[in-house]
Parts: structure tokens; sequence; C-alpha cells
């Protein structure tokens, strides 16, 4: 799946592929490597070197290239 496909299908035009995010459920941080076929984001968290099929609505923060939070999705 296209990124480009993903931010609109999701609603979510501020994804990119890169920028950081974290999993508030495990704190895991990571990045997002991708979109999958199943409207899902590929995130390579970090000291993994495979990317996981995450949702990315549930338990997700996203941070813009300063650090800044721009998007916190609860569950």
């Amino acid at each position: 799946m296209k990124m480009e496909y993903f931010r609109k299908h999701r609603a979510m035009p501020f994804v990119k592929r890169g920028m950081r995010v974290k999993n508030t459920y495990n704190g895991l941080e990571g990045r997002v490597s991708g979109a999958n076929s199943s409207g899902n984001l590929n995130i390579t968290f970090d000291g993994f070197s495979y990317s996981q099929n995450i949702h990315p609505k549930w338990m997700m923060q996203y941070f813009d290239k300063d650090g800044d939070l721009i998007a916190d999705y609860k569950d």
C-alpha cells in the first residue's frame, strides 16, 4: 500500500516514512517504515531489525522532526 493511499484511507495526513512513533501500551519507540496491505503501518522499533504490523490508531503517539508530539491515540 502506498503511503498516500494510507494517509487518505486512515485520515492521517501527517504520517510520513521515517517519522518517530511511540507505542504507549508497551513503551516501545521506533520509526514508520511504510504502510501495508492491511491498512496498518509497518513500524521498526528501536533495537529490532525487522518491522512490525501495527494498527496506527491503537495506543500510538506520533512526533514531528523536532520531537514534538503531533498526534496521540489513546486506544
